[in-house]
């Protein structure tokens, strides 16, 4: 069933982003037990604002969050946006920017089950409250009912 997730995914997604998800600079995917990891890396890097504006207005997917680890750097700022279960597609999407304060890559996770998603995304909230502050998070009320 995780072939089938994949597979869907790659038919449409990266056609409608492909400034991000450009199949031919992508790593191998990892298939684990119930979700599938790729990594998309980027031909030109792009500021994160940019990716943020691309995921929210191009795919019309949920923002999770936008992190800032630090005031001092823009090193290490990162974005998570994920698809409304709703549609059909069950994945997210995590951008970070690198040690040139761009983003140079995109990793996507495809899951196979609407309850792993779920905890998936709140694991990745959870572990992104340790440290600096958000310049935007999604309640977490919010993110539960896109999942009931």
């Amino acid at each position: 069933m995780l072939r089938h997730f994949y597979e869907d995914f790659m038919s449409f997604v990266p056609l409608q982003l492909p400034q991000l998800l450009n199949v031919t600079a992508m790593e191998e995917p990892l298939f684990y037990n119930d979700y599938v990891l790729l990594t998309f890396n980027l031909t030109m890097p792009i500021e994160l604002e940019e990716v943020m504006d691309i995921l929210e207005d191009d795919m019309q997917l949920i923002m999770l969050y936008n992190h800032i680890p630090s005031q001092h750097t823009k090193f290490g700022q990162g974005t998570c946006f994920y698809s409304n279960p709703s549609f059909g597609q069950m994945f997210k999407i995590n951008a970070m920017t690198d040690d040139t304060e761009m983003v140079s890559c995109v990793k996507v996770t495809i899951y196979d089950s609407l309850e792993k998603m779920c905890a998936d995304v709140n694991l990745d909230m959870r572990l992104h409250t340790r440290s600096g502050h958000f310049r935007y998070r999604r309640n977490d009320s919010d993110v539960l009912m896109d999942f009931l």
